[in-house]
Formats: structure tokens, sequence, C-alpha cells
């Protein structure tokens, strides 16, 4: 008679635990990738904001669009970025896509992107601060390169808030697990900043222009 073969107990014993080593090392490395995907997508996202903000000077005098609508409150007339911006994308219809959204933030409503929309990319709030122009001028900084334009935020008074500027206390980092995505004063400039050990962002990152 021929006898039937099949599994020991201690054979089941070692697959297990061979399967459960081998998800201890590839999960994490997936949310890894994932991490990288959502990060790398978030500054494409700025690259092309950066893009807009250019070329939205070249049209005005080298002046940018005003952080916020300055009281404003007729979108065709406001000169916030979140209302002038997205007519210099090249997309056939930008309000509908996430350009003007970290990749890593989730939103559901609206799903057209407006004034009133939550944003989760936020414009420098003191680059008018001190008696500076209400819109900033390329070229009047020192140190466009390591200046914040944009970068990653929330509003703690309204959540994500519509609103488009972004005071030091703003930033975050908890769509990128310790990176913060900064695009820079000059429109071209990507960087991504570690959060400081003290959690004080308004001398982490320079945010006042300097005098060219």
């Amino acid at each position: 008679m021929r006898l039937a073969k099949g599994f020991t107990l201690a054979e089941l014993c070692v697959v297990v635990v061979v399967v459960a080593i081998l998800m201890s090392l590839i999960v994490p490395a997936g949310l890894h990738v994932r991490r990288l995907a959502v990060a790398t997508a978030c500054t494409g996202n700025l690259h092309q904001v950066g893009l807009a903000y250019t070329s939205y000077a070249q049209d005005w005098e080298d002046r940018y669009p005003a952080e916020g609508n300055l009281g404003v409150t007729i979108a065709a007339r406001s000169p916030a970025w979140f209302d002038r911006l997205p007519d210099y994308l090249d997309a056939k219809d930008v309000r509908k896509f996430g350009v003007f959204q970290c990749a890593g933030y989730r939103w559901k409503d609206p799903t057209v992107f407006t004034n009133a929309s939550p944003k989760s990319f936020k414009m420098n709030s003191y680059l008018d601060d001190g008696a500076r122009p209400n819109h900033y001028r390329q070229g009047s900084s020192a140190d466009e390169a390591g200046t914040v334009l944009m970068l990653d935020a929330v509003a703690g008074e309204t959540g994500m808030g519509q609103w488009g500027y972004a005071v030091a206390k703003a930033t975050t980092d908890e769509r990128h697990k310790g990176r913060v995505n900064v695009l820079a004063l000059d429109g071209h400039s990507l960087f991504s900043k570690a959060p400081p050990a003290d959690g004080d962002w308004k001398t982490a990152l320079r945010w006042i222009p300097g005098a060219p």
C-alpha cells in the first residue's frame, strides 16, 4: 500500500514563520515606496505651480499674485494666487486636477478647485509684511532660492482652511511623515525640510525676503 504524504505540524509552523518574516520585510518596503511616490507627486505639483507663478510674473511686470484676495471677494477680480494662477497652467481644465494640492491630501468636496476650496499648498504670508508690496517682485530678494514661496501647510482655525496663505505655525509634515515640501521664492527651486527639533518653523525656514 502507498502511504499518503502530507505536511507535518512542524513543517506547517516553519512555513507560517517564513511567510510572517517575508511580510514583515515587504510591508514596510511597500509603505516606504508609497510615501516616496506621494512626495514625488507633491513636488511635481509644486513645480507646476512654480511655472504658473513665473508665467504670471512675465505678464505683470515681474510681480507675483497676492497671497490673499485683499478684500476683493469676486474671484474674477481677485488678485489672490488661487484665483489668478489656474489660467496659467496647460491642463485642459486645471481646476479639476490636483495641481494646487499636495498628493498626500485627500479631499472630497468640492470636486472642482475654486477660491473657496481647502488648500494644502499655501503661500508665504510674510512676503507682504513690514510695509512690503502686496505683490512680490521677482529679483527683489537676495536669497530667492532659499526663501519660502509655498509649502505644505494647514490652517488651524478652520481645519485645512480655504485661506491661501501660510504662517510659520501652519507648516506641517503630516502628509510626508517627517519632511515638508517647499517651493522657493524664485518659482523654480524646490527643497524638502525635516521638522526642527524645537518645532519652531519660524526660524527653521527663511520667510522674509532679504534685500538684493
